[in-house]
């Protein structure tokens, strides 16, 4: 793309961070008591919500890399101070749950649900899509900003529906509330610096489209690689649990439906959802500060 048609698609669109002023985008450094958590299906004893977590943790510490390493390539070009700061608290944010997921991960393995081989295995697939001809800057940041959008929609999902992390063993519970309201924190970084350098907001559909068909392809196999390394069949009651998680009438898939197809509306920004009574909700309702370390 020359230059002139870049300025052009970013006049079109918006240049510099768009976050509320009110949120801030800054890492917490967090400690999680991972050694507690009992049990190879640690989530209700279902063996299929418990690897549907265990195969979501797998994919974090490379996945979050990559999208540090594609927000990386633009950050010399970026001028906004604002966006500027904000870029440096996402890679902060990103970086320490990478750190602590992996510390998830290990525990998980040591239980009998290996996320380490996943995460190993996403890792060697990062690699090899790097080499590839269209494994371009662009093309990346697109990915991570679709990305992005999905993972602050679960994360709207699992804080207004803080229950359905209940099962979980405290630790875990506080790992995923902690992790999902830095995803809101920082849910437009990655997006601000597409539409800074790029501005082409056809291409980002285009881009979510395949992200979530190889996203949900990938947690299917690896949900189905654990429970085939465990060597145990689902039960019919794991089926219906799954099923209720996703589908009922506060499940997962029910409750992003909506906000998910927003991203298709001409002029979509993340923060058309202002949902920072969340990250409030969080620091007062659900935060456990024995957890916290400065």
């Amino acid at each position: 793309m020359t230059a002139s048609a870049r300025t052009q698609r970013v006049t079109a669109g918006h240049s510099g961070a768009r976050t509320p002023a009110g949120v801030q985008v800054q890492p917490r450094k967090m400690e999680f008591a991972f050694s507690q958590l009992q049990g190879r299906f640690f989530y209700d004893n279902n063996r299929l919500l418990s690897a549907f977590f265990a195969a979501l943790s797998s994919t974090f510490p490379p996945g979050e890399a990559e999208f540090i390493a594609s927000v990386r390539n633009y950050r010399g070009r970026i001028t906004d101070p604002l966006l500027k700061e904000q870029i440096r608290g996402f890679i902060g944010q990103e970086g320490h749950h990478s750190h602590q997921h992996k510390k998830a991960n290990q525990v998980l393995r040591e239980l009998g649900m290996d996320a380490v081989r996943l995460e190993h295995h996403l890792q060697r697939d990062i690699d090899r899509f790097l080499q590839r001809r269209h494994a371009t800057p662009r093309f990346r940041l697109a990915m991570t900003v679709g990305m992005e959008h999905m993972t602050a929609i679960m994360a709207e999902f699992v804080l207004h529906n803080p229950e359905v992390l209940a099962p979980l063993e405290a630790s875990v519970r506080d790992l995923l509330y902690w992790h999902a309201v830095e995803e809101i924190e920082h849910k437009a970084v990655a997006f601000d610096v597409y539409m800074d350098q790029e501005g082409d907001q056809k291409y980002l559909r285009k881009v979510l489209r395949l992200v979530t068909v190889l996203f949900t392809v990938r947690i299917a196999c690896y949900m189905v690689a654990l429970m085939w390394w465990s060597r145990k069949l689902p039960r019919w009651s794991d089926v219906k649990g799954l099923w209720r998680f996703m589908f009922g009438a506060k499940g997962m898939i029910s409750h992003i439906r909506g906000p998910y197809r927003d991203y298709f509306k001409p002029g979509f920004h993340p923060w058309d959802h202002d949902n920072r009574a969340l990250i409030d909700k969080w620091q007062n309702e659900l935060r456990r500060d024995a957890n916290s370390a400065a």
